[in-house]
């Protein structure tokens, strides 16, 4: 079932803030966020991939392996 516009901006206001939370927060806490994100950024192109033109396909890879680097490095640590 497809969300309504509504619903649809609501859900990417949602996650946005998740994001910024989760770049705010030091630590694995911010770190798991991160990963929530990373979640959904899949779930959602994994929804929309058909309808996704060739060309943007490897941009929303690079976003999702992008916030996974950052969880992992906020994991482990590193920021």
């Amino acid at each position: 079932m497809r969300p309504t516009r509504g619903n649809a901006i609501l859900i990417t206001v949602a996650v946005g803030v998740v994001f910024l939370a989760g770049l705010a927060i030091h630590g694995p806490v911010g770190g798991v966020l991160l990963l929530l994100v990373a979640a959904a950024l899949v779930l959602f192109s994994a929804s929309a991939w058909g309808s996704v033109r060739r060309e943007g396909r490897p941009l929303r890879l690079l976003i999702v392996a992008a916030v996974v680097a950052l969880a992992v490095l906020k994991l482990t640590g590193g920021i």
